[in-house]
């Protein structure tokens, strides 16, 4: 979301008891059992305002080798163990509170094929008057649903996770003090909401979730509908494990998160940047000096710990909510001067900051400005609209080997998004730029560059990168809908961009509007999955939507459509036989192709990272192209990442993409986990300040040489019979140390791998 927020004059018309939202509130909410929008105005609507307002499809050839095609909408069958058509039902305890389908607006590629996805905004459709005096007390927990799409992506089945509301902040634990002593409501059945949260898996294949939403209203009064709503940021960190379809709590942040953004790093470690403690007052008289601004602290989680800690005063930052942000190659991670448009009531005080695209680096702890994007271009001339771009997606484009196989260069394309820092331009732009960053250098060096406009201004728009390397974008609406909730038109159809000519194209239509809080996921069988939308209630006051083909704002969409991409409909695809379901760093890896397949026939192999999607940004959305090394009958030998800088540990879909006349053509993917064990095995510390690592006995026979780094500084290098290395942390802090044992074979092989230890207590001395 770009923010559930009424501006200062909104905020002090509606607060108290209200009553500037009864004067202006229309009828009751839509009845639950509506029909889903079609995106287009009904017969008697306002057709002249629809036809000089609303966006115009852009013309295309038609074909779907062309355009692409989308397949019929589906939508889950039940709400809890009743079928029914309709989107909620009336709730059968004495709350009163609807119960309804969730729309995904956050959504995660599991390991196993299978989708995780949560609501955002649940209860919206309980709001009878106005949001922002009733919503506190009527919002309810979003609810989550692992779905099975089934053979060919067209026989979808859903499950409830447990619980099925993610589990956190049971008790209703307060993030903060209230604005008034006393004068905040208590309920805790909205406590602990998915919304507001960020999600990427760990090494190992789970699902990291930190923050949400406390709901309340503050000021506000128990048994009282009405006050000023308050959306309060969780300190709560879930993991989600897909063997067991089990929510379960690890350590809390030291900070509450509302919209915070989470990055893995090439440790197995976890950072998360910004978001907000209280959304529309924030205001902490536990501690004045942080009022009026986002989080500044920058937290680390370790999964061998189960803890986030702080990574100190030169590690803090003012950023924009849901900050863009990547893992480089190089290890650091870089923030792309684009995020959500506006926070607290329109400002944070460092805003001025967001227009700087910035470096963290993990090892030092510290940040580094790196210019403003499009001040001037890699050509030299200054961009129409430089700066800091709001609630657009920001996609990594695919990493790509030198000629010496290092990865030392790393792309970002953004398109569309609202200009200007808070609140934003409301009217979005077709603008699209690459920045690219070099970090073959000691100091990483950035340059951005315009490229073809979108056929159409976007706002929200939802970025997809495919295995080809081409770039969709779904969804989202012509103005900005946080701003002026209801006044959007949606943007329902797609575009493609070319990174050979860097042009975006108009593309095929979907059948659903999908404005705010959209999804797309690339899947194993090289579609995309779209899905969500769950807005504001229209002007901050209930679920009415305009007439004349406005975007629907009765609650939410619960339905998926499936998009196929053009190049499904450009003949044979070549089919991946075999390819093992791990893949370690710095080694060769066989991919084994199906009879009649040559291995000459494949242009490129290229390993996709898992989605794990929520407001159009996948921090750890990454795609690395393989070297192939070999290519014997119908098998390809490619190396494979050099390090978890460049990609991480975790789970990932494997492509191999055919030649044809009209471009590659992509193979189903097969999924594996990435960085598991390898040949050098380091044992476990045995005191705070020495221990030793050692190469596994069976692999000491094929040893030529290895270097052992710590903390990516060279300590050792061992030769002929040598195996093992003592590794002394004087001199360091306590925490945890990253040993790398990168070993040469007799056969010429690259063997690397890495392993983290925390700081043992010393033994004591026998007296």
């Amino acid at each position: 979301m770009k923010h559930l927020r009424a501006d200062a004059r909104r905020a002090r018309g509606m607060a108290a008891a209200g009553a500037a939202a009864f004067i202006f509130a229309s009828p009751a909410a839509a009845p639950a059992d509506t029909a889903p929008h079609s995106g287009q105005p009904k017969a008697g609507e306002a057709n002249v305002l629809t036809k000089l307002l609303a966006p115009r499809i852009a013309p295309t050839s038609g074909r779907p080798e062309d355009d692409g095609a989308f397949a019929p909408p589906m939508t889950e069958p039940n709400i809890g163990d009743r079928q029914t058509d309709a989107k909620c039902l009336e709730a059968a305890d004495p709350s009163g509170l609807k119960r309804c389908k969730p729309a995904a607006g956050s959504n995660v590629l599991l390991p196993n094929g299978k989708l995780l996805y949560w609501n955002n905004l649940g209860g919206t459709e309980n709001v009878n008057f106005s949001i922002v005096g009733e919503y506190g007390t009527v919002s309810t927990n979003d609810e989550a649903r692992v779905l099975d799409l089934g053979a060919g992506n067209a026989k979808p089945a859903w499950a409830l996770p447990s619980p099925v509301d993610g589990g956190a902040n049971p008790n209703g634990e307060r993030a903060s003090e209230p604005l008034i002593p006393g004068g905040e409501t208590t309920e805790t059945f909205n406590d602990g909401a998915l919304f507001g949260s960020h999600q990427s898996f760990l090494p190992d294949g789970r699902v990291l979730i930190q923050g949400g939403t406390d709901y309340s209203l503050d000021p506000g009064v128990n048994g009282l509908p009405l006050g000023v709503v308050e959306l309060s940021g969780l300190r709560a960190t879930r993991i989600f494990d897909p063997k067991t379809n089990t929510f379960t709590r690890t350590g809390d942040t030291n900070k509450g998160r509302w919209y915070p953004t989470q990055v893995s790093l090439g440790n197995g470690q976890t950072l998360v940047f910004g978001g907000v403690g209280k959304l529309l007052k924030p205001i902490y008289k536990e501690d004045l000096t942080q009022s009026g601004q986002n989080v500044l602290t920058t937290e680390r989680y370790d999964p061998a710990t189960g803890k986030w800690t702080d990574e100190g005063t030169r590690a803090k930052q003012d950023l924009p909510l849901y900050p863009r942000m990547h893992l480089l190659p190089n290890g650091k991670v870089f923030f792309n001067a684009s995020g959500q448009s506006f926070n607290p009531n329109g400002q944070s005080l460092g805003q001025a900051g967001w227009i700087n695209q910035k470096i963290y680096d993990p090892r030092a702890r510290s940040w580094r400005d790196v210019g403003i994007p499009g001040l001037t271009d890699a050509k030299g001339a200054p961009s129409l609209f430089p700066g800091f771009r709001g609630s657009m997606s920001s996609t990594m484009m695919p990493l790509e080997p030198d000629q010496d196989g290092n990865y030392t260069k790393a792309s970002f394309l953004t398109a569309g998004g609202v200009l200007a820092l808070s609140p934003g331009s409301y009217i979005p732009v077709a603008d699209s730029r690459i920045t690219t960053v070099d970090t073959s250098q000691k100091r990483e060096r950035t340059e951005t560059r315009t490229t073809g406009p979108l056929a159409g201004t976007r706002w929200f728009g939802q970025q997809v990168l495919l295995p080809t390397g081409d770039v969709m974008q779904f969804s989202g609406g012509d103005k900005d809908e946080v701003v002026g909730p209801g006044t959007e038109f949606p943007r329902q159809q797609a575009e493609i961009f070319d990174p050979k000519t860097e042009k975006w194209s108009p593309a095929a239509v979907a059948a659903r509007p999908r404005t705010y809080h959209n999804t797309g996921v690339l899947l194993p069988s090289g579609e995309v999955l779209i899905g969500g939308h769950a807005t504001i209630s229209t002007l901050y006051l209930n679920n009415t939507t305009l007439p004349g083909g406005f975007a629907p704002h009765d609650g939410r969409d619960p339905s998926f459509e499936v998009y196929k991409p053009p190049y499904l409909f450009r003949g044979k695809r070549p089919v991946i036989q075999q390819a093992g379901g791990s893949m370690g760093y710095g080694d060769t890896f066989d991919v084994k192709l199906a009879p009649g397949t040559s291995a000459e026939e494949i242009d490129s192999v290229r390993l996709v990272r898992n989605t794990a999607i929520t407001h159009v940004i996948d921090a750890d959305q990454r795609q690395v192209v393989l070297p192939v090394v070999k290519r014997a009958g119908q098998t390809l030998t490619v190396k494979s990442p050099p390090t978890g800088d460049v990609a991480p540990a975790g789970p990932y879909m494997l492509f191999v993409n055919g030649k044809s006349d009209k471009g590659a053509v992509p193979s189903e993917a097969k999924l594996l986990m990435v960085g598991g064990s390898s040949a050098a095995i380091a044992k476990q510390c045995v005191s705070r300040r020495a221990f030793t690592v050692h190469v596994k006995r069976r692999f000491r026979n094929k040893l030529r040489s290895a270097v052992v780094t710590l903390n990516g500084k060279r300590v050792h290098s061992l030769k002929g019979r040598r195996s093992s290395a003592p590794i002394t942390l004087k001199g360091l802090p306590k925490g945890v140390v990253t040993v790398r044992i990168t070993m040469r074979t007799k056969s010429g092989k690259k063997v690397v791998d890495e392993r983290r230890y925390r700081t043992c207590a010393p033994k004591r001395k026998r007296r």
